[in-house]
């Protein structure tokens, strides 16, 4: 039985025609799939688009390295890539064609709502519908609405602030039916199934989004070293953002807080980790508040061992979403013993509440965040204590748990299919 995953982050061109550059986090989250769906008795073929050079920003990662598909358990089968309206418009029929060739032999065909200016998942569902395909829809991470409806309504162009609105709208009711008539619906974020409320049924599930392995977990005499390094009070409190440093992250949020804190004494530090288009703008915003002493930035950090290595230095993981995203940092934090202090956010906020892993502020609210700061600067108990239930927490929902799940899921529907 062959298990097609049609994503829309690409895949890079190697130094060989049989060798492809990928994200490291993309492809320790295909590692996942791949084995799961191999021990469900499956074969995985994974379908993306294809460029001539993988940039960071693009891979979905912090970075990318060179594989053979085969080796990693899966077939690699390259899209043509776009990622303007002009670019898809070129490439459509190639794409659609290049889709019912590959579609035409599988038994089972995942697509998600990724893809810009269209959904790669949007094109390829008719496709999978005219082959008479079992169809999987994704929510992986996201809700992608308020930030689509964010970006329309930032459009200065009243033309072009019409289209983008209407092209949500568009979008938001091919989800819905998406929802409705997939054979599966896997969502990895709450909002999105509040939002769909009205459709979703019980062919859809509901998981915690996770890239946490058995090896990123701390061992117990690490999360001890941890927990005595949480409670030295006569360090400063580090804090630590990490991922692509955009506006909508709220990096900039978090440099007014810590400066709010900081002149009502609580003696707190940052680590920002990550690139991005608007990095120049926070290393100015943190200048001019007077803070670079205490502010340290230390840019892309590879994923792996030198990424949560860096994490263990820090003491508090930041998170401040401006949208309905589930950072793939909650989980990787906690997975690393360390506390959270997060903007609320539908995708989180159950987890966070009911697992007292960390402390939740209101959106937007840099007076709370602020305060937070001084609490946690102040508190130094409690953060050992959310440190603790943070590792338990991650421990029990890994990426590979995850997967077997889906998988499972994915298996029976075809047994009961055939």
């Amino acid at each position: 039985m062959k298990y097609l995953l049609i994503n829309h982050v690409p895949f890079g061109r190697g130094s060989s025609a049989d060798t492809f550059r990928v994200g490291d986090m993309w492809l320790e989250d295909l590692r996942a799939q791949a084995k799961a769906i191999g021990d469900a008795g499956m074969e995985l073929i994974v379908a993306t688009p294809l460029v001539d050079q993988l940039e960071a920003k693009g891979s979905g990662s912090f970075s990318s390295v060179e594989i053979r598909p085969r080796e990693r358990g899966f077939e690699y089968c390259p899209l043509p890539y776009y990622i303007t309206f002009k670019q898809f418009l070129k490439v459509k029929s190639e794409l659609i064609a290049r889709l019912f060739e590959i579609t035409r032999d599988a038994d089972l065909v995942q697509m998600g709502y990724g893809g810009h200016p269209v959904a790669l998942g949007e094109v390829a569902w008719p496709v999978a519908a005219k082959l008479s395909k079992k169809r999987v829809w994704t929510f992986d991470g996201a809700d992608p609405f308020p930030r689509l409806e964010l970006q329309a309504r930032e459009e200065t162009n009243p033309i072009k602030r019409w289209a983008k609105k209407f092209a949500v709208r568009h979008f938001e009711k091919f989800c819905r039916n998406a929802v409705r008539d997939a054979d599966l619906v896997f969502a990895h974020n709450a909002a999105v199934v509040e939002r769909f409320r009205a459709v979703w049924n019980g062919r859809c599930h509901q998981f915690d989004r996770s890239f946490v392995t058995d090896e990123i977990l701390l061992s117990p005499e690490q999360l001890a070293e941890k927990q005595r390094r949480l409670q030295d009070a006569s360090q400063p409190l580090r804090l630590v953002v990490a991922g692509r440093q955009i506006m909508i992250k709220g990096t900039d949020h978090v440099l007014r807080a810590m400066k709010q804190a900081r002149d009502r004494g609580a003696q707190v530090e940052l680590t920002v980790m990550g690139d991005g288009e608007d990095l120049p703008k926070f290393k100015a915003l943190s200048t001019e508040l007077g803070l670079d002493a205490f502010v340290r930035f230390a840019g892309t950090v590879p994923y792996g061992k030198p990424l949560f290595d860096a994490w263990d230095q820090e003491h508090v993981m930041v998170i401040t979403n401006l949208t309905a995203e589930i950072s793939r940092n909650v989980l990787l934090a906690m997975a690393r013993g360390l506390p959270l202090i997060m903007y609320a956010n539908p995708g989180t906020d159950e987890l966070i509440r009911g697992s007292g892993t960390g402390m939740l502020v209101p959106q937007s609210d840099m007076n709370a965040l602020a305060d937070a700061f001084e609490r946690a600067a102040r508190d130094r108990g409690v953060l050992a204590e959310m440190s603790a239930k943070g590792l338990s927490v991650a421990s029990n929902n890994t990426l590979d748990a995850t997967h077997r799940r889906r998988a499972e899921l994915a298996a029976s529907l075809l047994r009961v299919s055939q």
